[in-house]
């Protein structure tokens, strides 16, 4: 994260203008990032890409600043950070997703670079979020309707999985007929600049085999309550359950966590989430996920940052890196408890399984799930 948190640094609004950004002159294509906030989604979505971008040849990136994060963001907050330098200098401004009135900023852009491509990330599909998640209940009927006049008026929006892109330009052809956006698909990646200065892996010392259950939603997490508990049962003193950020305001979830012993870590700030990650010193993790929606349309981030560490996962057949995973290859696939059992008794008894799926799954990452030349490509070409 030291390249993040010096450019961060760089881009206080303390700063003057010509410290923060370079406009130049050049042949490149301009890509203006707009207010990503420092946590999984505007690590994933924004300053990765944008860091990345800026090491092609034929395309350039500039990021107006790092946020705190807030749902809660108003116009006022984006007309401060968009000076009119910036807008005259971008081909593509990059948006996240806007809940609020913004059609008087975006008519403004438009005037000042009528040539100017507007972009919205929509990092999950907002209009399926499950109620255990607190930005469901902030999520009235009247944002969720701003948040589609918005989706409207821009050119392109970019969605991280191939599920959800089918599933919004349908949305936006039924509902907004008038509107000519394009969805396109642009994977959550790994990037080497989420890893630097990460010590080496850390592997588990201890006689017991400790399984992860990483950042779970109140439903996912219920969703494998009989096999957690049948699994404490058979399996005993040999495993230790570890979860790290359990769910919000759930009650049978506590409950649960406290049946089956778990090991509790508080979510911490992204910036020591990746060395959190390696700290847990994880044997295998579990990836439970409910049918619906919401997972099927789930980028597949928590995956691929397990991925990187080497963990082997037993994954729900519902969770959206099925879809992309060779089973019994990278990711060994569950349904039913007795499957997810079995699974697990696999995993904990055979080292040579853990192994070979963490190799596995390990070189998948960098190979298939990083900025790879192919990947840049398919970012770049978005931007043309």
């Amino acid at each position: 994260m030291r390249t993040i948190r010096e450019l961060q640094v760089r881009l206080h609004p303390s700063n003057k203008f010509q410290e923060k950004y370079n406009i130049e002159p050049d042949d490149k294509i301009h890509i203006l990032y707009v207010s990503p906030t420092l946590n999984a989604t505007g690590y994933y979505r924004m300053l990765a890409p944008a860091l990345e971008i800026n090491k092609t040849d034929t395309h350039k990136a500039i990021i107006t600043g790092i946020e705190k994060n807030d749902f809660s963001r108003k116009l006022s907050d984006f007309v401060s950070v968009l000076d009119e330098q910036l807008i005259t200098w971008a081909d593509y401004i990059i948006l996240p997703a806007l809940f609020s009135d913004v059609g008087y900023l975006l008519q403004a852009i438009k005037t000042l670079n009528p040539q100017v491509q507007l972009v919205m990330d929509v990092d999950r599909n907002y209009f399926a979020l499950p109620i255990s998640i607190p930005l469901s209940r902030k999520l009235t009927k009247e944002k969720l309707k701003r948040f589609e006049t918005n989706l409207g008026l821009m050119d392109i929006a970019t969605v991280a999985s191939k599920p959800f892109q089918k599933f919004l330009q349908k949305l936006t052809a039924d509902r907004l007929p008038d509107s000519n956006v394009i969805v396109e698909f642009l994977p959550s990646l790994t990037s080497r600049f989420g890893y630097e200065e990460i010590p080496p892996l850390i592997k588990n010392e201890s006689e017991k085999i400790r399984i992860g259950i990483i950042k779970p939603t109140e439903e996912d997490l219920l969703s494998l309550k009989e096999v957690l508990i049948k699994t404490r049962s058979t399996l005993k003193k040999n495993i230790q359950f570890v979860c790290l950020g359990k769910p919000y305001s759930s009650k049978e979830g506590d409950i649960l966590l406290k049946e089956i012993d778990c090991e509790l870590h508080d979510t911490v700030s992204f910036t020591d989430y990746f060395e959190k990650l390696n700290n847990l010193r994880l044997d295998i993790a579990l990836l439970p996920a409910k049918e619906g929606l919401f997972n099927k349309h789930q980028n597949t981030q928590i995956f691929t940052e397990l991925s990187v560490f080497g963990i082997p996962t037993i994954t729900s057949i519902h969770h959206s890196a099925k879809s992309i995973l060779k089973e019994d290859e990278t990711v060994l696939l569950a349904s039913e408890t007795p499957e997810w059992i079995e699974n697990i008794e696999l995993m904990v008894k055979d080292s040579e399984t853990r192994s070979r799926l963490g190799r596995n799954a390990l070189k998948w990452a960098w190979r298939f799930q990083s900025y790879n030349t192919k990947n840049v490509e398919l970012l770049t070409e978005i931007f043309i």
